[in-house]
């Protein structure tokens, strides 16, 4: 086989039983998350117009990614990640109904939707940590690049195409609405899980979970492939959520649209994901890995762009879509690629570590685009983002080699 460092996926066949409830769980719970991003920053903006105290439904959302990945990272590694998921549903279900009791009764204030935004965080790295790491071991790796591109598909379809909408209704239909269907979602999510067979990812541990943890993220620093995927996403994320952690602002003052323009921005967002799945095989088979991934990145970058010097939804709602293909690219080839260099024993953490940094920068990105909206105006993020999204699309090329070297090297070894 020539190396070209190309992944390859079966197309379009069944990916056994134990995926489908997997897959099904994800749609379910995502659908439910859908509703709840859409109606908190609605919810938000009723109690605040200020771009950094909106921000900080972003920062409180994220912020568990950057202080307990890791821990939750090595946890997956050490116990059944079933039952994992499980838990994190329910966990999740119970914060999500009392924030929706708290609304009922009109106690709900901007503090509590922090605090409600970062348990759901927590929630959130313990079941994607233990998701990203269980697909491996239901699927075999001919199959695991499709299986990761309809995963991710699943889960951004669900949150960005089917909840939105449901979520903008229920809202205007009864603020606490949205948020009590996201709850019974994760319900659903656990019943779901329950079903598949008790997968351990390891024997009995026989080390301390500190070691554990740094045994992760030395893996994850010292892969030179790993280590420049995470560092280009980590970059990308922090100008990326610097401006769309202000979404709701930019489209009530900046497009002067709706809630139904904010509904289409999502659903724009949702269709180029769900589009980039049928093509993201035969794609990755004729540029490799890494144009592949080069490709995700100018589609964020040309997105952002369009949008900080649009002022017409017109515009912004395909950019939003252009957004969502880079998307749907670089999750089920990143996805793939981090799966394959990584021993399955060390898979859990490795996805910890990965968004401990890639994921943990969000927070400061959201942060620093809250200030610079309430120092220079709504439009100064996105337009600091768009400059930077550009410079690291065009060093991507040269910043990934290393993915192509691992790439190239695994072929070999086919």
């Amino acid at each position: 086989m020539a190396s070209t460092g190309v992944l390859t996926g079966a197309k379009h066949r069944s990916l056994g039983a134990d995926f489908r409830a997997v897959w099904a769980s994800v749609v379910v719970s995502s659908t439910g998350d859908g509703m709840f991003i859409t109606a908190l920053p609605l919810l938000a903006a009723l109690l605040t117009k200020d771009p950094v105290l909106i921000a900080g439904i972003t920062i409180a959302q994220r912020l568990p990614w950057l202080l307990f990945s890791l821990f939750t990272g090595a946890i997956a590694d050490r116990m059944d990640r079933r039952r994992l998921m499980i838990g994190a549903d329910l966990a999740c279900f119970v914060v999500v109904g009392l924030l929706g009791l708290a609304i009922v009764f009109d106690v709900a204030n901007i503090w509590m939707l922090y605090a409600c935004a970062f348990l759901l965080g927590i929630g959130e790295t313990l079941h994607v940590n233990a998701a990203q790491a269980l697909v491996p071991s239901i699927v075999s790796d001919d199959d695991l690049l499709q299986a990761n591109a309809r995963f991710g598909t699943a889960q951004i379809a669900s949150a960005q195409f089917i909840g939105p909408p449901l979520g903008v209704a229920m809202f205007s239909a009864a603020i606490s609405l949205p948020f009590i269907a996201d709850a019974v979602s994760f319900a659903g999510s656990a019943v779901l899980v329950n079903s598949l067979p008790d997968v351990h990812a390891t024997e009995p541990p026989s080390t301390r979970i500190r070691d554990d943890v740094m045994e992760g993220l030395q893996f994850m620093w010292r892969n030179l492939a790993l280590r420049h995927i995470t560092l280009i996403l980590a970059a990308i994320n922090f100008f990326y959520f610097a401006a769309t952690s202000l979404l709701v602002l930019y489209n009530e003052q900046l497009l002067h649209g709706g809630t139904t323009a904010y509904t289409l921005l999502f659903v724009a967002g949702a269709t180029g994901t769900v589009a980039a799945r049928f093509f993201v095989s035969p794609l990755t088979l004729r540029l490799g890995t890494v144009r592949t991934l080069v490709v995700a990145v100018w589609c964020w970058a040309t997105a952002i762009v369009g949008m900080s010097i649009t002022s017409t939804s017109w515009v912004a709602v395909p950019m939003y879509g252009m957004l969502g293909v880079g998307t749907g690219l670089w999750w089920a080839v990143n996805t793939t690629i981090r799966q394959q260099v990584t021993p399955t024993r060390l898979r859990g953490r490795m996805n910890a570590a990965y968004r401990t940094v890639s994921w943990g920068v969000v927070p400061l990105g959201a942060l620093f685009g809250g200030w610079t909206a309430r120092l220079f105006g709504l439009r100064a993020p996105f337009i600091v983002a768009a400059v930077a999204m550009v410079m690291i699309a065009l060093s991507a090329s040269t910043f990934l080699r290393p993915v192509r070297d691992a790439m190239d090297a695994l072929a070999a070894e086919d």
